[in-house]
């Protein structure tokens, strides 16, 4: 979720269900026997000139996020190659020769903070719609549990990896609320087990991390 110093813009997109959820998995079954990619549209992160795989790998990675997350499932690291293979291909001319781009590609992978299709504010106004995690429905402020919604509606976009806060970019979404307000609202919700540290901040580079505990 970049929920880091440059707010990561974009949510999800619920899987539709009965019979039109039949028909995503038909879509999905034939882009992947046809080039196994699983459905990722590759094309648009090809490189077109020099000083750009760093860009467009990273976009690359945030577009197959944004497929696993409407397909509320991972692709497998063979349909990981099949699309690094077919982008490795068509930017061949701008690529250096002896590096290697496919680990670049897997790293990008675990580090991107909102796939494609996904915003914040999106996030935020389903968090809205939605019933507080048990945790603090006795508690007493309602931004407080507001904020627990939204870091539900993150973990549950990123499955089983790690959520950024941003407390400049959450305080936005919320009225009248400080960067300060939001900080003590993270750790409150540390007190009360709905937040668990996950990695701790790199200044100037991102924001914490939590895992979001139901």
């Amino acid at each position: 979720m970049k929920l880091a110093n440059s707010w990561v813009q974009e949510p999800p997109t619920k899987t539709p269900s009965g019979h039109l959820y039949d028909e995503y998995e038909e879509s999905d079954e034939l882009d992947e026997s046809k080039d196994g990619c699983g459905g990722v549209v590759w094309r648009p992160y090809v490189l077109t000139k020099l000083r750009t795989s760093n860009k467009m790998l990273h976009e690359l990675a945030r577009e197959v996020r944004g497929v696993e997350t409407r397909r509320s499932k991972r692709l497998t690291v063979i349909q990981y190659k099949a699309i690094y293979g077919k982008w490795e291909d068509a930017s061949g001319p701008f690529l250096r020769k002896g590096h290697d781009y496919f680990t670049d590609f897997l790293a990008k992978l675990d580090r991107v903070t909102m796939p494609k299709g996904e915003t914040l504010g999106t996030a935020f106004e389903r968090a809205k719609r939605r019933q507080p995690p048990s945790k603090v429905l006795d508690v007493p402020q309602e931004g407080l549990k507001l904020l627990a919604s939204l870091c539900r509606e993150l973990q549950e976009m990123f499955g089983d990896q790690p959520i950024m806060l941003h407390q400049v970019s959450i305080a936005k979404l919320f009225t009248h609320v400080s960067q300060q307000t939001i900080s003590n609202w993270i750790f409150a919700l540390r007190t009360l087990g709905v937040l668990r540290p996950a990695e701790p901040p790199i200044a100037r580079v991102r924001a914490a991390r939590y895992h979001f505990i139901e």
